[in-house]
């Protein structure tokens, strides 16, 4: 009768020249762990439930065996043994000895009864899980008959939501603990959830379901990632915009959002400070918020959210900074439709207020205007008005306080053909 070869599962590499492979046959799984997995031993052998048609047969090529367990005893002359749980064996083959362990994993499985969840000192940061069964030890000896542990590991997943790249997003959080333990420490969720306890890695590899799962955990941490954007105005004669930054030409219009995890965070506080009075600031409430910067300086904007009970809170700030004012006035403009310098314009950053008034010598005033977004085209009344030079004079106020009056001429060009 031909056997049915077990599956034999390696955890470790093999890197010992020569290593002789052995080979498990039989009714079920079986796992051999070797090299780092286990301690100055061949290898350990793991069954699924030993019956009687297992057997551990060696791969190599030898003349002859000899089988002893660990206590001298007599087992075999032949390549393959049966095997017996908690038994160590030794093969001498060719004058070369080989130490294994057996292990009927089935006698050994762990209990995983309930897993409650338990909150500490620090309970906005960390939570606690509490194992309540019982994880035998599953225990080989070494060569030198040294009693040694085999490491069980078991997985605590949890759903749970991550903050990245600018959105929240619905995750699952794995981590792996050692046993022996009865308490893990893990970092307190985001979301409402519950935290299921599998394995150990033993019991995953035979298929074997050993899990416990915690009732549903309230969150109460929250998190917030306030960002900031710079409402753009489409003046290209306004300097002051630093890209990646949330500096600019005044009044700045800001547009922050909280980008708190939900629905744990239930509530919100802003904070406006000016850094050179930080004795005064601005507070509001909304979830996001939108805000003009009128004058210039520099400011920090603080965010702190909290839970529905207040028992957990975050903060957060963003640095905002209005540029000083500035204006520069043209001394030339070539109104001929080419798409470049047909307006006479005037470049600035950060004023308040602004007037400006043009003047030519043959029509009197041709041109007025309380933006400094805003140009004249070179046209009187629908009319091209003919080249030659313009008065301006212009009063402004940056959101400084710097005031500006300013006056001078400016050259209108424009080409034959322009109609």
């Amino acid at each position: 009768m031909i056997k049915k070869i077990a599956l034999s599962i390696l955890l470790s590499f093999i890197t010992t020249s020569g290593f002789a492979q052995f080979i498990s046959s039989g009714s079920g799984r079986s796992i051999q762990l070797t090299g780092s997995a286990v301690k100055n031993i061949d290898a350990v052998f793991l069954f699924n439930g030993i019956t009687a048609d297992n057997q551990i047969q060696f791969a190599g090529s030898a003349s002859s065996y000899l089988w002893k367990k660990y206590d001298g005893s007599f087992v075999s002359n032949l390549s393959a043994i049966s095997v017996e749980d908690g038994t160590g064996y030794v093969l001498t083959a060719n004058g070369v000895q080989y130490y294994i362990w057996v292990i009927d994993y089935q006698k050994y499985l762990p209990s995983l009864n309930a897993l409650a969840v338990s909150e500490g000192i620090d309970k906005c940061s960390n939570i606690s899980l509490n194992l309540s069964g019982k994880i035998p030890d599953l225990v080989y000896y070494d060569k030198n008959s040294t009693k040694q542990l085999l490491s069980r590991q078991f997985t605590v997943s949890y759903p749970d939501q991550k903050y990245a790249s600018g959105q929240w997003s619905a995750i699952t959080r794995s981590l792996t603990e050692t046993y022996p333990f009865t308490t893990i420490v893990l970092n307190a969720p985001y979301k409402d959830t519950s935290f299921t306890l599998s394995g150990d890695q033993y019991a995953t590899l035979f298929g074997i379901a050993a899990t416990v799962t915690s009732d549903m955990y309230k969150a109460i941490r929250v998190e917030c990632h306030p960002t900031g954007s710079i409402v753009e105005r489409d003046a290209a004669n306004e300097s002051g915009r630093k890209i990646g930054t949330l500096e600019g030409s005044g009044p700045l219009n800001v547009s922050f959002k909280s980008n708190a995890n939900l629905p744990v965070t239930q509530f919100y506080e802003w904070r406006i400070y000016n850094l050179a009075n930080t004795s005064n600031y601005l507070r509001y409430t909304d979830a996001d918020l939108r805000y003009v910067f009128n004058e210039t300086g520099d400011y920090k904007v603080t965010l702190t959210v909290t839970n529905s009970t207040g028992s957990c809170s975050h903060s957060d700030s963003l640095t905002v900074k209005v540029s000083s004012s500035f204006i520069n006035v043209p001394n030339v403009f070539t109104p001929n439709g080419d798409g470049q310098n047909d307006q006479f314009r005037v470049s600035y950053r950060s004023i308040a207020d602004y007037k400006i008034l043009l003047y030519s010598s043959w029509a009197g005033r041709v041109y007025t205007s309380t933006d400094p977004a805003q140009g004249w085209d070179g046209r009187v009344g629908g009319k091209l008005a003919p080249p030659g030079v313009y008065y301006y004079l212009i009063s402004a106020t940056g959101t400084d306080g710097k005031k500006f009056k300013l006056k001078g001429n400016v050259n209108l060009l424009r080409g034959k053909n322009v109609k």
